[in-house]
């Protein structure tokens, strides 16, 4: 892997099920990921009480706009309601949507958070997102552990 950062974003279960389901391809947020780029690397690790990591995707874009203009050209794609979406971004003038495309799922064989930080050993879940330094990965870990998952 190429990719330097890898960025991990935190999303709550029930926006997380809407990702890996293709219903939410825009990931909201009040600050945009600076060091990611087109096609790199985005793991979608969701809170608690789930505590694991259910998927990967690659980034396409991150728009940003007014809120207004925001909703009436990618409302549909957030998996919220115009309500929630509101209330978001009631103090905000500015959204940044991140487009997520090619998402694969391990939800069927997630990554539970004790076994995040044998593979990644500084790995502490964000609030919203960080960045995972790819040279900070044990990838023999982190092989051991999808092998693992993928017998059962």
């Amino acid at each position: 892997m190429e990719q330097k950062n890898i960025l991990l974003i935190s999303v709550k279960p029930e926006f997380a099920t809407k990702i890996i389901g293709g219903e939410k391809t825009i990931e909201l947020r009040k600050s945009a990921p600076k060091k990611i780029n087109k096609e790199d690397y985005i793991l979608i690790y969701v809170t608690s009480p789930i505590k694991e990591l259910w998927g990967i995707c690659k980034m396409n874009n991150i728009i940003i706009d007014k809120p207004t203009v925001f909703w009436e050209s990618y409302g549909s794609k957030t998996g919220i309601t115009e309500e929630q979406f509101q209330e978001y971004y009631k103090t905000s003038k500015k959204v940044f949507g991140i487009e997520l495309k090619e998402i694969r799922s391990f939800s069927k064989h997630s990554i539970d958070l004790r076994d995040l930080k044998k593979a990644f050993p500084k790995f502490m879940p964000p609030q919203t997102y960080t960045y995972i330094n790819s040279d900070e990965i044990n990838f023999s870990v982190l092989k051991r552990i999808l092998n693992r998952v993928e017998k059962k």
